[in-house]
């Protein structure tokens, strides 16, 4: 069995000594074993560009070392996720490293578990385990919101997630686990309803953080235009992408009265230069006085439901940093906004507009406008044998489409670059 080991300790640890020893107890089982130590690898953030669907079908349009990584991914028979939680998530290397496994899934939509999802590209997908080490501040909460959210992305990378443990196993039990391969599959996370978020003294200015890597140019930042619209009051917007300004975004969120950090769903959680952020956070963990904490995230997906996963994690976030928590937006369709006429998002941005002003004069996101904007939190199952027909139709895909022939790459949408051939 071919098994490959993606380590993302940032940095040589008590990871790396575990990882170590299991590596020849799966040596010693007959396999063949390919550790990648992500540290080591030129891994560029996934930027949001959709090269790697629209313009080199399979595989990221940035020459990066994802190539070589994804190749060891889609070849094996086993992955396992490795990574120490930082602010209580796998490292902001492991989060760029998932966001890089966009590549090797089709653009085009199906319909799995009654939602939709991506289409696979290649033939197989390899079993999933995930290997976390503990912070001195993770509870068990910690972990089944990781574990929920990995399993939730496993379901996208077309596979499902066997395991999730921690480096207090044996690594005689974790090589066993791998190697078994009737081990029974975790059962996928169910549906969640919205997070409530608190009332807090109305503030008088809000620090908007826009985490979307397109920067300016991406859908996140007019959904916190338009709630700024409705505030009405001060407001100032920091663009996370730009990583070099973070000791700055750090400060601004210290110093803010209140702030929204938005961004798309990115591999059923936030973009790595949002974990990123996350982690330059810590130093402010335990200090008096944090901010209010409301959170936006827009995806691509029809459904509310995909973004519910992380909304619990953002939770927990806002209780780590001891910040009031007020809530989260979740939008589907997002992807749209930025090319919608306006006659499109009137009914959209009427509603970010009345998050706003609800803010501005109750202190509060309104439940019940978050839920209008969240609709369609899941599609009525007897909907799903029309929306199966409609993913059948030229229409259902003519965004990406249109993309592939403009950049002459429409006879190669369904290439399989990486499957036992060379990346030339």
């Amino acid at each position: 069995m071919k098994i490959t080991i993606l380590n993302g300790n940032p940095q040589p640890g008590a990871l790396d000594t575990y990882l170590a020893q299991l590596e020849p107890a799966l040596k010693a089982g007959g396999h063949s074993v390919t550790q990648l130590n992500l540290r080591e690898l030129i891994l560029r953030y996934c930027v949001g560009c959709w090269g790697c669907w629209a313009k080199t079908p399979g595989e990221c349009s940035n020459r990066d070392d994802s190539h070589e990584m994804d190749r060891a991914i889609i070849n094996a028979d086993f992955v396992l996720w490795a990574a120490p939680l930082k602010m209580g998530f796998p490292t902001k290397l492991m989060k760029r490293v998932n966001d890089k496994h966009l590549p090797l899934i089709h653009p085009y939509m199906e319909v799995d578990q009654g939602e939709a999802h991506h289409l696979k590209r290649y033939p197989r997908y390899p079993r999933l385990g995930l290997l976390l080490e503990k912070e001195a501040t993770t509870d068990e909460r910690d972990l089944q919101i990781v574990t929920d959210i990995h399993c939730r992305t496993a379901l996208n990378f077309k596979t499902r997630l066997e395991f999730s443990l921690t480096t207090e196993t044996p690594t005689a039990d974790v090589a066993r686990r791998i190697a078994d391969k009737a081990t029974a599959c975790l059962p996928l996370p169910k549906r969640f309803p919205a997070t409530e978020g608190v009332t807090v003294n109305p503030p008088r200015s809000l620090t908007l953080l826009n985490g979307s890597p397109r920067g300016r140019k991406g859908n996140t930042p007019i959904f916190l235009r338009e709630i700024a619209a409705g505030f009405g009051g001060p407001s100032e917007t920091h663009h996370l992408v730009r990583l070099s300004d973070t000791d700055k975004m750090v400060a601004a969120f210290a110093e803010a009265e209140c702030v929204i950090l938005g961004f798309p769903l990115y591999t059923d959680s936030m973009p790595g230069i949002v974990k990123h952020f996350i982690e330059a956070l810590e130093p402010l963990v335990g200090r008096e006085n944090n901010p209010p904490v409301g959170f936006v995230v827009q995806s691509g997906f029809p459904e509310g439901l995909h973004s519910r996963y992380i909304e619990r994690y953002l939770e927990k976030l806002a209780a780590r940093l001891g910040s009031p928590y007020l809530g989260t937006i979740v939008k589907g369709n997002g992807e749209g906004v930025r090319i919608m006429p306006l006659s499109m998002n009137e009914k959209l941005f009427a509603n970010l507009q009345a998050i706003g002003a609800g803010l501005a004069s109750a202190g509060r996101f309104d439940p019940a406008v978050l839920a209008k904007i969240a609709h369609p939190e899941q599609f009525p199952a007897l909907l799903g044998p029309v929306f199966k027909v409609f993913l059948r139709l030229p229409i259902a895909h003519s965004y990406f489409d249109n993309m592939l022939k403009q950049n002459g790459a429409y006879e190669r949408r369904f290439a399989q670059p990486f499957l036992d051939g060379d990346l030339d």
